[in-house]
């Protein structure tokens, strides 16, 4: 597993490094000063982003949030030195995933992390079958409203208006939603199919 650390506090650095160090199966790589989150998780490719927040800014949530909607999308476990709720809302609303305050034990950190990108890996499979779903309904209102125009406009029954589009989908190798689409950009009421 590689970890990115990017911990503001040197001890709490040095105490993880050393426990990483001591794990074989484990690669830590640090963020140099200045480099942009964005940046660093491109270079090294990481499976997990360990971040603290010293003191918790805006900055440090916006480099968050930029990685989340970024391709680089990575697991992010935050640090922070106290327990704060609007915090914690705007940390996952940012993109973290997990969440912890600093009394977290060293020896505690490599299951955190492993929780973190199991759960990280379950919400991203999650999402990915909600826009599945999404865009499942969403085609199958386009053929909907596309077959009431061809029944409307050509006086075709329900099957007869689906076999239409679907012969045009199969004769233009092409999603049956698509072509739905293509019909109700280029018809109009009146205008035969």
């Amino acid at each position: 597993m590689r970890i990115l650390l990017a911990d503001e506090n040197r001890g709490r650095a040095r105490a993880l490094s050393d426990i990483f160090a001591g794990d074989p199966s484990l690669e830590l790589v640090r963020l140099v000063p200045g480099q942009s989150l964005i940046d660093a998780v491109s270079l090294h490719g990481p499976d997990v982003v360990l971040v603290d927040i010293s003191r918790p800014d805006r900055d440090a949530l916006d480099s968050v949030r930029a990685l989340a909607v970024s391709g680089s999308r990575r697991p992010v476990v935050l640090f922070v030195d106290e327990d704060d709720t609007d915090l914690m809302e705007a940390a996952f609303e940012a993109g973290v995933c997990s969440y912890n305050v600093v009394d977290t034990p060293p020896k505690d950190v490599k299951p955190l992390l492993r929780a973190a990108i199991a759960l990280y890996d379950r919400f991203r499979r999650t999402e990915d079958e909600l826009r599945v779903a999404q865009q499942q309904l969403s085609d199958r209102a386009t053929v909907d409203r596309a077959k009431a125009v061809l029944m409307r406009t050509n006086r075709m029954s329900e099957p007869e208006a689906y076999r239409w589009l679907r012969r045009r989908a199969m004769d233009q190798a092409r999603k049956l939603a698509d072509v739905a689409e293509d019909y109700l950009r280029t018809s109009s009421e009146g205008h035969e199919g």
